[in-house]
């Protein structure tokens, strides 16, 4: 069982990395302008540092947690440590800047959502993000015994992944953020 929960986080986790590139994806070889880049960095200079996004998100997914259980009340969530600094959340223009994005840990439970709880359960959890300005769904499977999607920030690039397939997993990596010390000497970056 374990075993699994590993690879169903390792896809998660290569899947959120190959598909962070956005439109770049249209020309990769075309470097982000530096236009670009300084837009992306007064963006990331608006926002709450890394470890400060990494709470905030962690906080949102444990809210997540709890809420679901209404719908599903067998899940039994566990903790388990992954939190890492990275650049998963950092396409470009961001991936050329000095950020960085956080991955959360990973809340577990050896219940899966069953396919008649699936549903409410998806709902609850959709509103609950949209209350953190996450209100984009991406749908990357749906059929009897295995979902999984992605609930996103537009403006932030945070994300929430649900999935479950013989287990359920709830996870979250931040969008591109400025570390605190970067946050607060502007004139070093």
């Amino acid at each position: 069982m374990r075993r699994m929960l590993t690879r169903m986080a390792f896809a998660v986790m290569t899947f959120m990395a190959l598909t962070a590139c956005g439109s770049r994806l249209d020309d990769p070889g075309a470097p982000a302008s530096a236009d670009e880049i300084a837009q992306a960095e007064a963006h990331m200079r608006a926002l709450p540092s890394v470890h400060d996004s990494e709470a905030q998100l962690a906080a949102v997914i444990r809210q997540v947690a709890d809420a679901v259980e209404t719908a599903a009340p067998a899940l039994e969530w566990q903790t388990t440590a992954n939190r890492a600094l990275g650049t998963l959340g950092c396409p470009s223009p961001y991936l050329e800047t000095d950020g960085v994005s956080m991955t959360t840990d990973t809340l577990r439970s050896p219940t899966p959502i069953n396919d008649d709880e699936w549903p409410s359960v998806i709902t609850i959890a959709r509103d609950t993000a949209a209350q953190h300005g996450m209100t984009s769904l991406t749908v990357r499977a749906d059929s009897p015994g295995r979902h999984d999607v992605v609930l996103s920030s537009p403006h932030n690039g945070d994300k929430i992944t649900i999935i479950t397939h013989g287990a359920a997993v709830i996870t979250g990596v931040t969008g591109c953020r400025f570390r605190a010390e970067d946050l607060q000497n502007p004139a070093s970056k």
